[in-house]
């Protein structure tokens, strides 16, 4: 259930409904498949981007604003592009996984530069799904 503090969030609220719809969500990304091929971001990556976040909100950007340094995010991007194409080559749609916290942020940064790329949290990922990590970006 929503805090109650954050119910008119509209991150938050954006949250809650993707994790109701997850199955749905991935289905639409993957069909019926037992196991999804994922990218996810590189520990450290995930940490500065949290971080980065977390600065950004404490300036009033809100959940959506992430403030990423020029340098880090043409590394990440390269990264990604990279990963994209490798699995387009496999026939494997390209979706990045990242904690809940970074999804909202990230979907929006990326959806500029990346096409046809999923950005989905763990919390929408079904529990009868296995995942194989084709990549760690960072």
């Amino acid at each position: 259930t929503a805090n109650p503090q954050k119910s008119q969030d509209p991150g938050a609220l954006t949250g809650l409904a993707r994790a109701a719809l997850s199955r749905a969500i991935v289905q639409s990304i993957f069909g019926a498949a037992p196991t999804l091929s994922v990218m996810t971001l590189d520990p450290k990556m995930e940490q500065i981007l949290l971080n980065s976040l977390r600065q950004s909100q404490q300036l009033g950007a809100g959940d959506e604003g992430l403030v990423v340094e020029p340098g880090l995010a043409e590394r990440l991007l390269r990264s990604l592009t990279d990963a994209v194409q490798k699995m387009e080559v496999a026939g494997k749609p390209a979706v990045l996984l990242v904690s809940p916290v970074l999804r909202n942020a990230l979907a929006k940064l990326l959806r500029q530069s990346v096409n046809d790329l999923h950005v989905l949290s763990y919390a929408e990922i079904p529990e009868d799904k296995q995942i194989t990590i084709e990549a760690a970006l960072g």
